[in-house]
């Protein structure tokens, strides 16, 4: 019996590691995790800034594929309507915050981004990947 728990637990502890899996791990177990307070906080917000991350690269792979198939690239006016229209997101173009995504274009470079956990742009919880047109 106790071979078997210590079996689960070094299981669990590789699954852990892995961030992928503990990105599932921390998603199924949310709701709990959300009633813990501080402690459950500090488990799902790396998991949000992860979810995020994923997310913000996926949208920028679909803009350079417009680009590459000389469909039409979003600009800071029209980014919820291409992506409502040609990108799925998990939360409608939304970041887990409930904030919409944003993106600046400075001449060829273009940045996708979320304001983050405080909703502020400008922020060190800001969150942003730029890609060269």
């Amino acid at each position: 019996m106790i071979k078997n728990i210590l079996i689960a637990i070094v299981l669990l502890g590789f699954a852990w590691a892995w961030e992928p899996t503990r990105v599932r791990m921390v998603l199924a177990a949310r709701p709990a995790l959300e009633r813990m307070g501080p402690l459950g906080e500090w488990a799902v917000t790396p998991i949000q800034r992860y979810n995020t991350q994923t997310e913000i690269s996926f949208i920028t792979d679909q803009i350079i594929q417009s680009r590459t198939e000389g469909r039409e690239v979003p600009n800071a006016r029209t980014l919820q309507a291409w992506m409502k229209a040609r990108v799925v997101t998990k939360n409608g173009g939304r970041d887990p915050w409930g904030h919409p995504y944003y993106l600046i274009q400075v001449g060829t470079m273009l940045t996708v981004g979320s304001v983050g956990e405080d909703g502020e742009r400008g922020t060190d919880d800001d969150i942003e990947k730029s890609i060269a047109l």
